[in-house]
């Protein structure tokens, strides 16, 4: 059997403010076109297709509009939530969807109740089992593990616990199957790339490598946003965004991952190459030396750091002139020591600034669900990148 990996799509990410829908609509029509293209049984979406959990009417139509292409070219697909994703709504469109040949598994559940997708080849000459493990918070992690017999030791840390998920998960792999594992979660190994959600990425939801089951044929992986390969005894990959999500993240390497199995046999994996999506880049000079970089940067989204010996008015505006995908612009200046701690705390990230609060606020660190409750609330308003 032959599936498409795909990832992390984020679908109503803006960048400062700036819409990057037809970035989307590039980069979601060049991975259909894969798919087709390379006659795939099967499609796997390993979560976060979503920026957010409350969703645009032009997020929700094109992610719709891709999945309906897929299924229109009798190509099931088979997806989970991630961290960014509302699992409430999958769960109610799922009686819309399934008919379709599309099957979301919105929440952990036993696999007899819905969490093992089967899905035959195009031929009918085989049949894949499919796994599935949508994103699980941690202050959800016990009522997950309690839907399995004999939790009642998987009630300690997150890391043991979700390890013991997947080897249960695993257990319903057969010979005579082409066995798929698929889960949105983070790997300790696991190379960041930029724009994850930095609590979910934390100590607190490591998983290590060695807990991938060795039994599945193949591991497809979501949440973190560079495409690499994490564990050595199963072909577990990341398939890594659709594009670049946050400045700083390195030059992009955006792919789709295509898996072809037989039961019984080691998978062979290969990646497409996604051409698509403009470029984040770090550029900073003086204006002069900015106007020559001007003829380099392309299309790119730019974050600029401009070099003054001083204040000056307008230089924003001017800077916007001559790059104008420029989207934060920074002056940087020699500053008064009263100036050096102002701006410091200006050139902590959203989240750094909370924290540094409620740290001076309360002297005591905040709550996990505070946390979280400020990443949501923070990526709806400003779509930060």
């Amino acid at each position: 059997m032959r599936f498409l990996h795909t990832s992390d799509w984020h679908v109503g990410k803006a960048i400062r403010g700036h819409s990057r829908m037809d970035e989307f609509i590039a980069v979601l029509d060049e991975v259909t076109r894969i798919a087709i293209d390379e006659k795939v049984d099967c499609v796997l979406v390993s979560g976060d297709l979503y920026e957010h959990k409350v969703v645009t009417p032009d997020a929700d139509r094109l992610v719709f509009e891709t999945l309906a292409h897929l299924a229109s070219e009798k190509i099931p697909i088979v997806a989970i939530p991630g961290n960014h994703d509302s699992g409430i709504r999958w769960e109610a469109f799922n009686p819309l969807l399934t008919p379709l040949g599309i099957r979301v598994v919105p929440w952990v559940m036993p696999p007899d109740q819905g969490s093992l997708v089967e899905v035959p080849s195009r031929d009918g000459s085989e049949i894949a089992r499919i796994a599935c493990v949508p994103f699980v918070p941690e202050r959800y992690y016990g009522t997950a593990a309690a839907l399995f017999a004999g939790s009642e030791r998987w009630a300690q840390e997150y890391a043991q616990g979700m390890g013991d998920l997947l080897e249960a998960m695993s257990l319903e792999f057969r010979r005579g199957t082409v066995n798929v594992l698929m889960a949105h979660l983070f790997v300790t190994e696991a190379i960041l790339g930029g724009g994850e959600v930095e609590r979910t990425v934390s100590f607190e939801y490591a998983v290590p490598p060695a807990r991938i089951p060795p039994t599945a044929q193949y591991v497809a992986l979501g949440h973190i946003h560079r495409p690499q390969q994490v564990a050595p005894a199963a072909p577990a990959r990341y398939a890594g965004s659709l594009l670049q999500l946050a400045f700083g993240e390195p030059a992009p390497e955006k792919s789709v991952v295509i898996v072809e199995a037989s039961a019984g046999k080691p998978a062979r994996v290969r990646t497409v190459p996604l051409r698509s999506g403009r470029r984040l880049l770090d550029v900073e000079g003086t204006i002069e030396e900015l106007r020559r970089k001007a003829l380099t940067v392309g299309d790119a989204w730019l974050r600029v750091k401009v070099r003054t010996d001083g204040p000056v008015p307008g230089i924003v505006d001017e800077v916007r002139a001559i790059l104008p995908n420029a989207v934060p612009v920074t002056p940087d200046y020699p500053r008064a020591a009263e100036e050096e701690v102002a701006a410091g705390l200006m050139a902590l990230r959203p989240r750094e600034q909370f924290l540094s609060f409620y740290r001076s606020k309360h002297a005591a660190e905040p709550p996990a669900v505070v946390l979280e409750a400020f990443d949501e609330v923070h990526r709806a308003v400003e779509g930060d990148a």
